[in-house]
């Protein structure tokens, strides 16, 4: 009866310590998640590659451009042990006149209708290590690095000037890209609230004082109908700025978002 007693109250602390990804069975230590990312967006940006043409200012790519500021961004993470890669893609476009609101893109004015296609690539890789462990409540930390790539596509009617005359106009299509590698530390809380249901929250990033920051935050739950599948909801916040001398970028993206995650 004793014996039996242990193997019930063993089963019960399984029970709950099983939402932690740290205490699952031995032999499931790989997992697939797939979500639904729905997020805003908000782009600024400023450099020698695109600014206002009259003011050499920033560009608000959503206003001036009338880019779509929300779309869907299908998203994919696998993890293994305590190591985890995510890759997001994030894919919009939109169509404006620009002849009140003139823009550079490399040497050309566009002042006339233009098409623009964005797109905002997302991989991130960290290792998560302990800090805190109690039955029903994980605290980690994180060390990784984040790779960004954004790709902005102008197509539309151009103006060349030269010596600041007009020399002649064409239909072009002109694109500006930013990719950046960045380390990134952060933390993790996690706590049971049932036999089948857990929370957490976590943010990681760098901030980089006057040069900007980068952080990345969500806040999740997880419900488990089974020993090897939870079904997963939150609301996340990606979140970059640089501005550095005369160039400024400033990209973010903010929203619900839900999906399912097997171990195997």
């Amino acid at each position: 009866a004793i014996f039996d007693n242990a193997k019930e109250s063993k089963s019960v602390v399984y029970e709950d310590a099983k939402l932690f990804d740290d205490n699952r069975h031995s032999d499931q230590q790989f997992a697939v998640t797939a979500r639904y990312f729905h997020p805003k967006l908000t782009a600024k940006v400023k450099s020698d590659d695109i600014q206002k043409y009259s003011t050499s200012s920033k560009v608000d790519l959503v206003d001036t451009l009338n880019i779509d500021d929300k779309s869907s961004a299908p998203e994919l993470i696998f993890s293994y042990r305590n190591m985890k890669l995510d890759y997001i893609h994030f894919s919009t476009d939109g169509s404006a006149n620009l002849s009140d609101e003139p823009i550079k893109v490399n040497d050309y004015e566009f002042n006339g209708n233009a098409k623009t296609d964005l797109d905002f690539d997302y991989l991130k890789f960290d290792v998560t290590n302990p800090l805190y462990h109690a039955p029903n409540f994980h605290v980690d930390w994180s060390y990784g690095i984040t790779a960004m790539h954004w790709k902005a596509k102008v197509k539309g009617d151009a103006t060349v000037r030269k010596s600041g005359q007009v020399a002649y106009n064409e239909h072009r299509s002109e694109s500006v890209d930013f990719t950046a590698p960045i380390p990134m530390i952060g933390f993790k809380a996690s706590a049971s609230l049932g036999s089948n249901l857990s929370a957490h929250a976590s943010i990681a990033g760098l901030p980089l004082g006057s040069y900007g920051h980068i952080f990345d935050s969500e806040l999740g739950l997880s419900y488990f109908p089974a020993d090897n599948v939870d079904i997963q909801a939150g609301y996340r916040i990606i979140d970059l700025k640089v501005d550095h001398d005369d160039d400024y970028g400033q990209f973010k993206l903010d929203g619900p978002w839900a999906g399912v995650r097997v171990w195997f």
